[in-house]
């Protein structure tokens, strides 16, 4: 690494955060590419070229620079960018990825062009960077990713598909960095600062009647861009390079990690007498006072007794639920969620999955109009199955993940349709949104749906209210307890204490998962970063002694 300049590429880099990441790096003596497209903050329309750019700040202050006009949303632009690069200066050791566009999006609002656009730039556009930097990196056998994901995708936030692609953002680091090739870290920074872009939205949310469409953002309480710039690039230089699969909230003066979802509570399904009498016992003592707390209330003395070995309820609770629509191209899921809601008098209509905020829409209103009104719909759509996979773990992530775009458009067309019918006929809906979680893919999108589901309620006057489960297991394996999840969600009232929660379905088990959340924070005043702060975050992250990895993963 001594024999040559190290060459970083920041996109986004032409002003906010982006800029203050490369200006840093810049000053540490790295050859600097600032990628920007030079468009508006909403990505509508070009700019002019502006009289000072962050590369010409960077020559000026002595260090090296260009700029880029490429943007992320062109794949084959940036690998051809990223491998000129390494013809150029012989190597690629640092990609940042800030680039991002703000329009105005939540559960029930926002055209689907602003829904596509925001995808494609945060989550697409993040899927086209690693593209072309993980091969490369790979071969060199060093190198250093980070992304950039938002509190709006793991806190609770109605920030739409900037919420949902974020949330894939972190769960794409999350499984990413563990099979990162040998030498290369991926990690992901979750900033907050006082952007144009946060300013932007901080507005939208102010017009909208309330700060809590925007997660409660406050510009007055957020540091400048400039006081991020020296922790991005600690993040990605070679002294962190024992830390990957991480991702780090980032606040000028202070840091967390944040710690993906974990299982809380797990309950066996498959060889019990009847799982509805399990779910009876154990949803509202188990799985909802586990929501609620975001910790087990296990861990102590046996809760349940012979629950497995008891015979099915005299009879079953019911809320209102009478007519259900059925979403799905996965006809043993169909055929399951029918019985058991039929069980449970609950007529039930098949809905072929539509892709588009329009199609689905129309598929709804026609299934109202020759049925009559519905109370619930359950969106279970069949995952992508890419159409080669490897042996190398890093590329199998990547291949699993094509497609997550188009996916998580077909959730957001049926929560949409949901939120507009539930508005119109002036009558409260359950939407219950089942994903194939099968693949790592799978478990991002699982993990976006979620994310969307979490803001149903607010955004919609509490007349949706959302459930959110992936299944893990094969469709053969999944098929019984998926439809007795789905029967218990939609007709016991104790249930809707589990909207918005990230359920799990397992071969043989049911489970629930935590929410993203800061599992040790660092307060260090900053912006300069400290020489104590690798060993602490290697405390907080439990990796103390830990070297960078150096066998494939």
């Amino acid at each position: 690494m001594s024999a040559r300049q190290q060459v970083a590429v920041v996109t986004g880099g032409g002003g906010g955060i982006g800029a203050a990441v490369a200006e840093e790096l810049g000053r540490g003596g790295w050859f600097v590419v600032t990628l920007d497209p030079l468009v508006t903050l909403d990505g509508s329309e070009r700019l002019p070229e502006p009289p000072e750019t962050t590369a010409g700040r960077i020559v000026a202050a002595g260090g090296s620079a260009r700029t880029s006009s490429v943007s992320v949303t062109d794949g084959e632009a940036v690998r051809g960018l990223f491998r000129e690069l390494v013809d150029e200066h012989g190597g690629l050791d640092a990609v940042v990825n800030v680039a991002g566009i703000t329009r105005h999006s939540s559960f029930a609002e926002g055209t689907e062009e602003d829904w596509l656009a925001l995808l494609a730039v945060h989550l697409g556009g993040y899927l086209n960077v690693l593209d072309a930097a993980l091969p490369l990196m790979a071969a060199a056998g060093h190198g250093r990713v980070l992304g950039v994901t938002s509190g709006s995708g793991w806190r609770p936030a109605d920030a739409g598909a900037y919420s949902c692609a974020k949330r894939a953002v972190a769960a794409l680091t999350w499984q990413l960095g563990r099979q990162a090739p040998r030498g290369v870290t991926v990690n992901a920074m979750s900033p907050i600062a006082a952007t144009r872009m946060v300013a932007a939205a901080v507005e939208r949310a102010r017009q909208a009647g309330g700060a809590s469409r925007g997660g409660g953002m406050s510009l007055r309480s957020m540091p400048g861009p400039e006081d991020l710039g020296p922790l991005g690039a600690y993040l990605v230089g070679d002294g962190f390079g024992w830390c990957t699969g991480r991702v780090l909230f980032a606040g000028g003066s202070e840091m967390a990690v944040v710690d993906e979802p974990r299982l809380l509570e797990v309950v066996r399904s498959d060889e019990v007498v009847s799982l509805a009498r399990v779910l009876e016992a154990v949803v509202p003592r188990a799985f909802a006072t586990a929501e609620a707390s975001q910790a087990s209330g296990g861990g102590g003395n046996p809760r349940f007794g012979p629950i497995f070995d008891e015979p099915a309820p005299a009879e079953v609770a019911s809320t209102q639920v009478r007519s259900c629509a059925v979403v799905t191209d996965r006809p043993l899921l169909a055929a399951s969620v029918t019985a058991a809601l039929e069980a449970r008098s609950v007529t039930c209509h098949r809905v072929e999955v539509a892709r588009g905020f329009g199609d689905a829409a129309h598929a709804l209103r026609a299934v109202v109009e020759a049925a009559g009104p519905i109370d619930a719909i359950v969106v279970a759509p069949a995952g992508r199955r890419p159409t080669a996979t490897s042996t190398n773990g890093w590329e199998r992530v990547l291949a699993e993940h094509g497609g997550i775009v188009e996916e998580i458009h077909t959730d957001a067309a049926w929560a949409r349709a949901a939120a507009d019918y539930a508005a119109g006929a002036a009558r409260p809906v359950q939407l219950v949104t089942l994903t194939d979680a099968t693949t790592t893919g799978g478990r991002s999108r699982a993990q976006a749906s979620v994310q969307l589901a979490r803001a149903a309620a607010g955004s919609t006057e509490g007349r949706i209210t959302a459930f959110a489960a992936g299944i893990e297991a094969s469709e053969e394996a999944a098929r019984q307890p998926v439809g007795e999840l789905v029967a218990h969600l939609l007709s016991h009232p104790e249930a809707t204490a589990l909207a918005g929660a990230e359920l799990v379905i397992g071969a043989g088990c049911l489970g629930l998962r935590s929410h993203p959340r800061p599992i040790g924070s660092i307060t260090y005043g900053g912006p300069a970063v400290p020489d104590w702060l690798d060993a602490t975050l290697r405390d907080v992250v439990g990796a103390i002694g830990h070297p960078l990895h150096t066998e494939p993963r």
